[in-house]
């Protein structure tokens, strides 16, 4: 961007000293060449404007990209961790690139790794054991 804003600033500075050149050669200067001398002036004012308009427009963008990096780097981190962290009870898959590394079959990319024994598994609520029938007379026989 510096080259870009030396540039810009080398325009500037061009175009201050024409006009400094012009503001002297008013009288001496016939009016033809005055004219054709202030037209070129214009145009340079002109290519200037389209310029700075130019490096604003890359200044923005370069604002944005880096905004977008920003946001993938987080994302990135965020995968990262949740690949770091894996809860225990998902099964871990291996990648297909690995099992071909490693001269595995493409069959054995599952890698299943059980729960640590410190958890113990918990039966559901909503299940009930199951329980014979029983008769009337023997439920009335049952002591109070």
């Amino acid at each position: 961007m510096s080259g870009l804003e030396d540039i810009s600033r080398h325009f500037h500075e061009k175009i201050w000293s024409l006009q400094q050149m012009l503001d002297l050669w008013v009288v001496e200067v016939p009016q033809i060449k005055m004219k054709k001398f202030g037209q070129e002036l214009c145009g340079l004012e002109r290519l200037l404007e389209e310029l700075e308009k130019c490096v604003d427009e890359q200044k923005q963008q370069l604002k944005k990209l880096k905004e977008m990096q920003d946001v993938y780097q987080q994302a990135l981190q965020d995968v990262q961790h949740m690949k770091d962290h894996m809860p225990p009870h998902i099964p871990r898959m291996k990648s297909a690139l690995s099992g071909k590394e490693a001269g595995m079959n493409p069959k054995e990319g599952v890698d299943i790794q059980p729960a640590p024994a410190g958890h113990p598994k918990k039966t559901s609520r909503n299940f009930t054991k199951e329980m014979s029938f029983i008769t009337t007379l023997e439920f009335e026989s049952i002591p109070q």
